[in-house]
Protein backbone atom coordinates (compact mmCIF):
# COMPACT_ATOMS: atom_id res chain seq x y z
CA UNK A 1 0.00 0.00 0.00
CA UNK A 2 1.07 3.21 -0.66
CA UNK A 3 0.34 7.15 -0.05
CA UNK A 4 -1.54 9.29 -3.04
CA UNK A 5 1.58 10.82 -4.74
CA UNK A 6 -0.54 13.76 -5.93
CA UNK A 7 -1.62 13.76 -2.00
CA UNK A 8 -1.93 17.64 -0.68
CA UNK A 9 -1.14 18.31 3.30
CA UNK A 10 -1.80 21.75 4.62
CA UNK A 11 -0.16 22.42 7.90
CA UNK A 12 -3.54 24.64 9.21
CA UNK A 13 -2.69 24.08 13.47
CA UNK A 14 0.32 23.43 15.74
CA UNK A 15 -0.56 19.46 15.56
CA UNK A 16 -2.78 19.31 12.84
CA UNK A 17 -2.43 19.03 8.92
CA UNK A 18 -5.30 19.56 6.38
CA UNK A 19 -4.94 16.04 3.56
CA UNK A 20 -6.52 16.49 0.77
CA UNK A 21 -7.53 13.60 -1.73
CA UNK A 22 -7.46 15.95 -4.94
CA UNK A 23 -9.17 13.77 -6.94
CA UNK A 24 -12.17 13.41 -5.06
CA UNK A 25 -12.22 16.63 -2.79
CA UNK A 26 -12.33 14.01 0.02
CA UNK A 27 -10.20 15.68 3.21
CA UNK A 28 -9.63 14.55 6.46
CA UNK A 29 -7.58 16.29 9.88
CA UNK A 30 -4.47 14.26 10.57
CA UNK A 31 -1.61 14.80 13.51
CA UNK A 32 1.98 14.84 12.94
CA UNK A 33 2.56 11.29 13.68
CA UNK A 34 0.03 9.99 10.20
CA UNK A 35 1.46 12.92 8.15
CA UNK A 36 4.99 11.62 8.87
CA UNK A 37 4.01 8.01 7.97
CA UNK A 38 2.32 9.18 4.73
CA UNK A 39 5.59 10.97 3.40
CA UNK A 40 7.08 7.03 3.29
CA UNK A 41 7.15 5.39 -0.31
CA UNK A 42 5.40 2.25 0.87
CA UNK A 43 3.07 1.57 3.74
CA UNK A 44 2.84 -1.55 5.92
CA UNK A 45 1.16 -0.61 9.23
CA UNK A 46 -2.22 -1.50 10.04
CA UNK A 47 -4.38 0.49 12.26
CA UNK A 48 -8.10 2.11 12.23
CA UNK A 49 -5.97 5.42 11.46
CA UNK A 50 -4.53 3.86 7.98
CA UNK A 51 -7.96 1.67 7.27
CA UNK A 52 -10.18 4.83 7.56
CA UNK A 53 -7.81 6.39 5.10
CA UNK A 54 -7.93 3.82 2.80
CA UNK A 55 -11.33 4.05 2.53
CA UNK A 56 -11.44 8.11 1.86
CA UNK A 57 -8.83 6.79 -0.80
CA UNK A 58 -5.73 8.45 0.59
CA UNK A 59 -4.29 5.06 0.30
CA UNK A 60 -3.98 3.06 -2.64
CA UNK A 61 -2.71 -0.20 -4.11
CA UNK A 62 0.54 0.61 -5.97
CA UNK A 63 -0.81 0.99 -9.55
CA UNK A 64 -3.76 2.34 -8.72
CA UNK A 65 -2.76 6.02 -8.69
CA UNK A 66 -1.23 5.46 -12.38
CA UNK A 67 -4.43 4.27 -13.70
CA UNK A 68 -6.65 6.49 -12.15
CA UNK A 69 -4.45 9.41 -14.23
CA UNK A 70 -4.54 7.67 -17.56
CA UNK A 71 -8.13 7.53 -17.42
CA UNK A 72 -7.71 11.16 -15.89
CA UNK A 73 -6.10 12.17 -19.05
CA UNK A 74 -8.57 10.72 -21.05
CA UNK A 75 -11.03 12.47 -19.84
CA UNK A 76 -9.48 15.32 -19.90
CA UNK A 77 -9.30 15.04 -24.25
CA UNK A 78 -12.51 14.41 -24.02
CA UNK A 79 -13.89 17.83 -22.39
CA UNK A 80 -11.67 19.74 -24.02
CA UNK A 81 -13.24 18.53 -26.84
CA UNK A 82 -16.29 19.35 -25.94
CA UNK A 83 -15.48 22.95 -24.73
CA UNK A 84 -13.92 24.04 -27.80
CA UNK A 85 -17.52 23.87 -29.21
CA UNK A 86 -18.74 26.62 -27.00
CA UNK A 87 -17.59 29.74 -28.24
CA UNK A 88 -17.62 33.41 -25.74
CA UNK A 89 -17.41 36.25 -28.45
CA UNK A 90 -15.82 38.82 -26.94
CA UNK A 91 -16.38 41.77 -29.04
CA UNK A 92 -13.78 45.54 -28.16
CA UNK A 93 -15.64 48.25 -29.78
CA UNK A 94 -12.81 50.30 -28.81
CA UNK A 95 -9.32 50.11 -26.98
CA UNK A 96 -10.04 53.67 -25.84
CA UNK A 97 -11.36 54.35 -22.01
CA UNK A 98 -12.91 57.18 -19.93
CA UNK A 99 -11.33 56.61 -17.16
CA UNK A 100 -7.81 57.02 -15.86
CA UNK A 101 -7.61 54.23 -12.77
CA UNK A 102 -4.67 54.42 -11.25
CA UNK A 103 -3.83 50.28 -11.59
CA UNK A 104 -5.14 50.13 -15.31
CA UNK A 105 -3.26 46.97 -16.42
CA UNK A 106 -4.03 48.17 -20.14
CA UNK A 107 -2.10 51.42 -19.58
CA UNK A 108 0.24 50.32 -22.38
CA UNK A 109 -2.52 51.59 -25.01
CA UNK A 110 -2.46 55.32 -23.82
CA UNK A 111 1.23 55.45 -25.43
CA UNK A 112 -0.16 54.17 -28.63
CA UNK A 113 -2.74 57.09 -29.22
CA UNK A 114 -3.54 55.20 -32.47
CA UNK A 115 -5.36 52.60 -30.64
CA UNK A 116 -7.39 54.86 -29.11
CA UNK A 117 -9.20 56.70 -31.68
CA UNK A 118 -10.92 53.81 -33.57
CA UNK A 119 -14.54 52.76 -32.90
CA UNK A 120 -16.24 50.02 -34.54
CA UNK A 121 -18.15 51.17 -37.46
CA UNK A 122 -20.92 49.36 -38.93
CA UNK A 123 -19.02 47.73 -41.84
CA UNK A 124 -16.56 45.99 -39.01
CA UNK A 125 -19.51 45.53 -36.46
CA UNK A 126 -21.34 43.11 -39.88
CA UNK A 127 -18.33 41.55 -40.20
CA UNK A 128 -18.00 40.69 -36.62
CA UNK A 129 -21.35 39.60 -36.78
CA UNK A 130 -21.07 36.97 -40.26
CA UNK A 131 -17.61 35.40 -38.63
CA UNK A 132 -19.70 35.00 -35.13
CA UNK A 133 -22.76 33.26 -37.32
CA UNK A 134 -20.78 31.02 -39.07
CA UNK A 135 -19.18 29.62 -35.85
CA UNK A 136 -22.18 29.14 -34.41
CA UNK A 137 -24.51 27.47 -36.83
CA UNK A 138 -24.75 24.42 -34.48
CA UNK A 139 -23.23 25.54 -31.65
CA UNK A 140 -24.79 25.07 -27.74
CA UNK A 141 -25.09 28.71 -26.92
CA UNK A 142 -24.86 32.19 -28.50
CA UNK A 143 -23.25 34.55 -26.33
CA UNK A 144 -21.77 37.80 -26.76
CA UNK A 145 -19.50 39.77 -24.14
CA UNK A 146 -19.04 43.50 -24.27
CA UNK A 147 -15.66 44.67 -23.08
CA UNK A 148 -12.73 47.00 -23.77
CA UNK A 149 -11.12 49.52 -23.26
CA UNK A 150 -14.59 50.70 -22.37
CA UNK A 151 -17.37 49.60 -23.85
CA UNK A 152 -20.09 51.44 -22.48
CA UNK A 153 -19.03 55.31 -23.25
CA UNK A 154 -21.71 57.83 -24.18
CA UNK A 155 -20.34 58.66 -27.41
CA UNK A 156 -20.08 55.24 -28.76
CA UNK A 157 -24.00 54.84 -27.63
CA UNK A 158 -24.95 54.64 -31.62
CA UNK A 159 -22.64 51.46 -32.31
CA UNK A 160 -23.53 49.87 -29.08
CA UNK A 161 -27.12 50.43 -30.28
CA UNK A 162 -26.16 48.82 -33.47
CA UNK A 163 -24.85 45.98 -31.64
CA UNK A 164 -27.22 45.07 -29.12
CA UNK A 165 -30.13 45.17 -31.89
CA UNK A 166 -28.15 42.74 -34.44
CA UNK A 167 -27.10 40.83 -31.45
CA UNK A 168 -30.86 40.30 -30.17
CA UNK A 169 -31.75 39.87 -33.94
CA UNK A 170 -29.83 37.24 -33.95
CA UNK A 171 -30.92 35.10 -30.40
CA UNK A 172 -27.61 36.31 -28.70
CA UNK A 173 -27.35 36.83 -24.63
CA UNK A 174 -25.03 39.60 -23.47
CA UNK A 175 -22.68 40.04 -20.87
CA UNK A 176 -21.17 43.14 -19.93
CA UNK A 177 -17.61 44.08 -18.72
CA UNK A 178 -17.95 47.82 -17.82
CA UNK A 179 -16.68 50.17 -15.49
CA UNK A 180 -19.69 51.67 -15.26
CA UNK A 181 -19.29 55.62 -15.31
CA UNK A 182 -21.32 55.71 -18.43
CA UNK A 183 -23.64 52.67 -17.24
CA UNK A 184 -26.76 54.90 -16.57
CA UNK A 185 -27.20 55.88 -19.84
CA UNK A 186 -27.50 52.30 -21.29
CA UNK A 187 -29.24 50.99 -19.32
CA UNK A 188 -32.69 51.35 -20.89
CA UNK A 189 -30.93 49.74 -24.21
CA UNK A 190 -29.62 46.88 -22.34
CA UNK A 191 -33.06 46.04 -20.71
CA UNK A 192 -34.47 45.35 -23.92
CA UNK A 193 -31.96 42.78 -25.10
CA UNK A 194 -31.31 38.97 -22.91
CA UNK A 195 -28.26 40.43 -20.36
CA UNK A 196 -26.52 37.70 -18.43
CA UNK A 197 -24.18 39.84 -16.29
CA UNK A 198 -22.98 43.28 -16.20
CA UNK A 199 -19.69 43.55 -14.63
CA UNK A 200 -19.34 46.95 -12.58
CA UNK A 201 -15.95 48.10 -10.60
CA UNK A 202 -16.67 50.09 -7.12
CA UNK A 203 -13.43 50.29 -5.37
CA UNK A 204 -14.72 51.06 -1.86
CA UNK A 205 -16.50 54.35 -0.12
CA UNK A 206 -17.10 57.62 -2.59
CA UNK A 207 -14.15 59.26 -1.59
CA UNK A 208 -11.71 56.15 -1.86
CA UNK A 209 -12.97 54.91 -5.09
CA UNK A 210 -12.73 58.19 -6.24
CA UNK A 211 -9.28 58.39 -5.78
CA UNK A 212 -8.71 55.66 -7.55
CA UNK A 213 -11.38 55.17 -10.44
CA UNK A 214 -11.62 58.96 -12.56
CA UNK A 215 -12.20 60.84 -15.61
CA UNK A 216 -9.21 62.26 -17.14
CA UNK A 217 -8.76 65.48 -14.88
CA UNK A 218 -9.39 63.10 -12.12
CA UNK A 219 -13.44 63.60 -11.63
CA UNK A 220 -14.81 60.90 -9.72
CA UNK A 221 -16.86 58.19 -10.46
CA UNK A 222 -18.68 56.87 -7.60
CA UNK A 223 -21.93 58.83 -7.98
CA UNK A 224 -22.29 57.97 -11.27
CA UNK A 225 -21.84 54.44 -11.07
CA UNK A 226 -24.41 53.65 -7.82
CA UNK A 227 -27.38 55.67 -10.07
CA UNK A 228 -26.43 53.30 -12.61
CA UNK A 229 -26.14 50.35 -10.69
CA UNK A 230 -29.72 51.66 -9.11
CA UNK A 231 -31.36 51.71 -12.29
CA UNK A 232 -29.79 48.14 -13.27
CA UNK A 233 -31.62 46.71 -9.90
CA UNK A 234 -34.85 48.48 -11.27
CA UNK A 235 -34.44 47.03 -14.67
CA UNK A 236 -34.02 43.55 -13.32
CA UNK A 237 -30.39 43.41 -15.10
CA UNK A 238 -27.83 41.57 -12.88
CA UNK A 239 -25.46 43.24 -12.01
CA UNK A 240 -21.95 41.85 -10.68
CA UNK A 241 -19.61 44.49 -8.66
CA UNK A 242 -15.82 43.53 -8.47
CA UNK A 243 -13.91 45.37 -5.58
CA UNK A 244 -10.10 45.73 -6.71
CA UNK A 245 -8.07 45.92 -3.97
CA UNK A 246 -4.74 46.85 -3.04
CA UNK A 247 -3.07 48.56 0.07
CA UNK A 248 -4.60 51.86 -0.42
CA UNK A 249 -8.48 50.68 0.03
CA UNK A 250 -8.33 46.91 1.81
CA UNK A 251 -9.00 48.59 5.17
CA UNK A 252 -11.93 50.33 3.97
CA UNK A 253 -14.11 46.81 2.31
CA UNK A 254 -16.26 46.54 5.62
CA UNK A 255 -16.99 50.34 4.97
CA UNK A 256 -18.48 49.71 1.98
CA UNK A 257 -20.27 46.88 2.81
CA UNK A 258 -22.58 48.87 4.88
CA UNK A 259 -23.30 51.36 2.08
CA UNK A 260 -24.00 48.25 0.16
CA UNK A 261 -26.40 46.91 2.79
CA UNK A 262 -27.91 50.18 2.58
CA UNK A 263 -28.80 50.09 -0.91
CA UNK A 264 -30.18 47.10 -0.59
CA UNK A 265 -28.89 45.90 -3.77
CA UNK A 266 -28.33 42.14 -2.86
CA UNK A 267 -29.07 40.04 -4.41
CA UNK A 268 -29.58 41.27 -7.47
CA UNK A 269 -25.75 42.90 -7.49
CA UNK A 270 -23.73 40.86 -6.26
CA UNK A 271 -20.07 41.88 -4.74
CA UNK A 272 -17.39 40.26 -4.61
CA UNK A 273 -13.23 41.53 -3.83
CA UNK A 274 -10.76 40.73 -5.93
CA UNK A 275 -6.57 41.30 -5.85
CA UNK A 276 -5.27 44.47 -7.83
CA UNK A 277 -2.12 42.36 -10.53
CA UNK A 278 0.43 44.22 -11.85
CA UNK A 279 2.68 43.30 -14.53
CA UNK A 280 5.28 44.09 -16.81
CA UNK A 281 3.38 46.16 -19.14
CA UNK A 282 1.49 48.70 -15.91
CA UNK A 283 4.04 47.81 -12.51
CA UNK A 284 1.63 49.41 -9.65
CA UNK A 285 3.42 49.40 -6.65
CA UNK A 286 0.47 48.73 -4.17
CA UNK A 287 -0.45 45.39 -5.41
CA UNK A 288 -0.67 43.31 -2.09
CA UNK A 289 1.99 40.12 -2.44
CA UNK A 290 -0.62 36.96 -2.98
CA UNK A 291 0.20 35.60 0.77
CA UNK A 292 -0.62 38.82 2.47
CA UNK A 293 -3.17 39.01 0.37
CA UNK A 294 -4.91 36.02 1.22
CA UNK A 295 -3.90 36.48 5.17
CA UNK A 296 -5.34 39.85 4.93
CA UNK A 297 -8.05 39.46 3.64
CA UNK A 298 -9.30 36.44 4.94
CA UNK A 299 -8.52 38.44 8.40
CA UNK A 300 -10.93 40.53 7.63
CA UNK A 301 -13.40 38.40 7.15
CA UNK A 302 -12.78 36.27 10.92
CA UNK A 303 -12.78 39.59 12.58
CA UNK A 304 -15.55 41.60 10.69
CA UNK A 305 -18.94 39.92 9.91
CA UNK A 306 -20.06 42.80 7.40
CA UNK A 307 -17.40 41.03 5.17
CA UNK A 308 -19.72 38.32 4.62
CA UNK A 309 -21.68 39.84 2.44
CA UNK A 310 -18.92 39.39 0.16
CA UNK A 311 -19.22 35.21 0.16
CA UNK A 312 -17.71 35.23 -3.92
CA UNK A 313 -14.72 36.33 -3.20
CA UNK A 314 -13.64 32.90 -2.90
CA UNK A 315 -15.22 32.02 -5.39
CA UNK A 316 -12.34 31.69 -7.41
CA UNK A 317 -10.02 29.89 -4.91
CA UNK A 318 -9.68 26.56 -6.81
CA UNK A 319 -12.05 23.35 -7.13
CA UNK A 320 -10.49 21.77 -3.88
CA UNK A 321 -11.19 24.89 -1.14
CA UNK A 322 -14.51 25.85 -2.94
CA UNK A 323 -15.38 22.51 -2.30
CA UNK A 324 -14.10 22.25 1.01
CA UNK A 325 -15.16 25.64 2.49
CA UNK A 326 -18.07 26.85 0.50
CA UNK A 327 -19.70 23.72 -0.75
CA UNK A 328 -19.41 24.01 -4.22
CA UNK A 329 -19.53 21.02 -6.89
CA UNK A 330 -16.17 19.25 -7.20
CA UNK A 331 -15.28 20.46 -10.67
CA UNK A 332 -11.06 19.50 -11.74
CA UNK A 333 -9.26 21.68 -13.52
CA UNK A 334 -7.50 20.48 -16.66
CA UNK A 335 -7.02 23.84 -18.21
CA UNK A 336 -6.40 27.42 -16.58
CA UNK A 337 -9.15 29.31 -18.21
CA UNK A 338 -11.62 29.56 -21.33
CA UNK A 339 -8.50 31.30 -23.17
CA UNK A 340 -7.53 27.65 -23.67
CA UNK A 341 -11.37 26.68 -25.12
CA UNK A 342 -14.40 29.27 -25.49
CA UNK A 343 -13.26 32.64 -25.63
CA UNK A 344 -12.28 34.80 -28.84
CA UNK A 345 -11.87 38.77 -28.58
CA UNK A 346 -12.32 40.71 -31.75
CA UNK A 347 -10.87 44.33 -31.45
CA UNK A 348 -11.21 47.36 -33.44
CA UNK A 349 -8.70 46.55 -35.92
CA UNK A 350 -9.78 42.89 -37.03
CA UNK A 351 -7.56 41.08 -34.86
CA UNK A 352 -8.82 38.16 -32.75
CA UNK A 353 -7.12 37.37 -29.27
CA UNK A 354 -7.82 34.13 -26.85
CA UNK A 355 -7.30 35.65 -23.61
CA UNK A 356 -8.09 39.58 -21.94
CA UNK A 357 -4.93 40.52 -20.78
CA UNK A 358 -3.36 39.61 -23.96
CA UNK A 359 -5.47 41.82 -26.00
CA UNK A 360 -3.95 44.52 -27.73
CA UNK A 361 -0.09 42.85 -27.65
CA UNK A 362 -0.12 41.64 -31.50
CA UNK A 363 2.10 38.53 -30.96
CA UNK A 364 -0.50 37.00 -29.13
CA UNK A 365 -3.24 37.81 -31.78
CA UNK A 366 -4.98 34.46 -32.61
CA UNK A 367 -6.22 35.15 -36.65
CA UNK A 368 -8.42 37.86 -38.08
CA UNK A 369 -11.81 38.36 -39.00
CA UNK A 370 -10.74 41.13 -41.38
CA UNK A 371 -11.75 40.95 -44.40
CA UNK A 372 -12.69 37.18 -43.54
CA UNK A 373 -12.04 34.48 -40.38
CA UNK A 374 -8.73 32.80 -40.65
CA UNK A 375 -7.14 31.83 -37.15
CA UNK A 376 -3.34 31.01 -36.96
CA UNK A 377 -0.75 28.69 -35.15
CA UNK A 378 -1.23 30.84 -32.13
CA UNK A 379 -4.75 29.64 -32.36
CA UNK A 380 -3.50 26.06 -31.68
CA UNK A 381 -1.15 26.78 -29.39
CA UNK A 382 -3.45 28.37 -27.32
CA UNK A 383 -6.03 26.67 -27.52
CA UNK A 384 -3.98 23.38 -26.42
CA UNK A 385 -2.56 24.52 -23.03
CA UNK A 386 -3.65 22.00 -20.47
CA UNK A 387 -2.02 20.01 -17.61
CA UNK A 388 -1.01 17.67 -19.67
CA UNK A 389 0.95 19.43 -22.32
CA UNK A 390 2.77 21.57 -19.85
CA UNK A 391 5.94 19.62 -18.51
CA UNK A 392 6.11 20.92 -14.91
CA UNK A 393 2.35 20.42 -14.57
CA UNK A 394 2.97 16.47 -15.15
CA UNK A 395 3.42 15.06 -11.85
CA UNK A 396 2.48 18.23 -9.73
CA UNK A 397 0.01 17.51 -6.74
CA UNK A 398 -1.19 21.23 -7.40
CA UNK A 399 -2.50 20.62 -11.04
CA UNK A 400 -5.64 19.37 -10.96
CA UNK A 401 -6.21 22.35 -8.21
CA UNK A 402 -5.17 24.89 -10.46
CA UNK A 403 -4.98 24.08 -14.17
CA UNK A 404 -1.51 25.50 -15.00
CA UNK A 405 -3.28 29.05 -14.03
CA UNK A 406 -2.63 31.89 -16.04
CA UNK A 407 -1.05 31.59 -19.16
CA UNK A 408 -0.10 35.16 -20.24
CA UNK A 409 1.16 35.60 -16.59
CA UNK A 410 3.19 32.53 -17.42
CA UNK A 411 4.24 34.11 -20.55
CA UNK A 412 5.41 37.47 -18.86
CA UNK A 413 6.70 35.62 -16.42
CA UNK A 414 8.96 33.21 -18.10
CA UNK A 415 8.72 34.13 -21.93
CA UNK A 416 6.11 30.82 -23.24
CA UNK A 417 2.58 30.27 -22.25
CA UNK A 418 4.24 26.46 -21.92
CA UNK A 419 4.83 26.56 -18.70
CA UNK A 420 2.65 27.12 -15.05
CA UNK A 421 2.10 29.95 -13.25
CA UNK A 422 2.31 28.91 -9.46
CA UNK A 423 2.20 32.25 -7.86
CA UNK A 424 -1.69 31.43 -6.78
CA UNK A 425 -1.68 28.45 -6.58
CA UNK A 426 1.22 28.29 -3.56
CA UNK A 427 -0.45 30.81 -1.96
CA UNK A 428 -3.57 29.37 -1.58
CA UNK A 429 -1.99 26.26 -0.30
CA UNK A 430 0.55 27.79 2.11
CA UNK A 431 -2.01 30.32 3.41
CA UNK A 432 -5.60 30.12 2.57
CA UNK A 433 -6.46 27.26 3.60
CA UNK A 434 -4.77 27.75 7.19
CA UNK A 435 -7.25 30.42 7.46
CA UNK A 436 -10.50 29.30 5.96
CA UNK A 437 -10.28 26.70 8.52
CA UNK A 438 -9.46 28.93 11.28
CA UNK A 439 -12.80 30.84 10.16
CA UNK A 440 -14.73 27.68 9.83
CA UNK A 441 -13.47 26.15 13.55
CA UNK A 442 -14.45 29.82 14.83
CA UNK A 443 -17.80 29.73 13.28
CA UNK A 444 -18.71 26.61 13.20
CA UNK A 445 -19.11 26.70 10.00
CA UNK A 446 -18.55 28.25 6.25
CA UNK A 447 -19.90 31.15 4.55
CA UNK A 448 -22.96 30.04 1.88
CA UNK A 449 -23.46 31.77 -1.10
Amino acid sequence: MQSLKRKIIIKVDEQKYLLVNPYTGLADIIDEETCQLLQHDSISVDSDTIRTLQARGHIVHEGDEEDLLDYLEQQAKKLHQEALQYHNHCLIPTYGCNLRCLYCYEKHMYKNEVKLTPVMNKKTVDAFFSTILSMDSDGPQRLITLYGGEPLQLKNKEIIQYILSLGNSHGYTFEVVTNGADFQHFVPLLSTVSVKSVQITLDGPERIHDARRFRPGKKGTFQDITRGIDMAVDHDIPVKIRINVDSDNLDHIPEFADFYQEKGWYPAAKAYACSVRSSSCSPYTRVIPPEDFSRKMIDLFVHDRRMELFPGTFGSFNFVFGHLFLGTPLKKRFWGCSAHTSLFFYDPFGDIYACGEAVGHKEHRIGTFLPELTLNENYHNWRGRTIHTVPECADCSLSLFCGGACAFKAYLKNGSIYSPYCDHAKSSVEHEAKYLYHLMETRGTMLSH
